[in-house]
């Protein structure tokens, strides 16, 4: 008889540079891949996975990770600050 596989919470990397993201994933028993079928991402900004963080998914089962082309650290997505917002022209 064939037991289930044991049931680990997925790790939330949205954020987070693809490569480290990819470590936290593997790290929690899960395997990384790109949208389609295609392999891990290496490169950019998780900007979306599935399953979602903190769902559960059977050890073994594949994230599915989205990446924005960019550079590898979350610095990427640091808002402007308020001084840099208020200099733009209201339309």
């Amino acid at each position: 008889m064939h037991r289930p596989r044991p049931v680990t919470e997925v790790p939330d990397v949205v954020g987070l540079g693809a490569e480290d993201a990819c470590t936290i994933v593997r790290r929690a028993g899960l395997v990384p891949v790109g949208p389609e079928g295609a392999d891990e991402p290496t490169t950019g900004v998780v900007t979306a996975q599935r399953p979602i963080g903190t769902a559960g998914a059977e050890e073994g089962a594949e994230v599915v990770l989205w990446t924005h082309p960019g550079r590898d650290s979350a610095e990427a997505l640091v808002p402007p600050t308020p001084v840099e917002a208020a200099d733009l022209d209201p339309v």
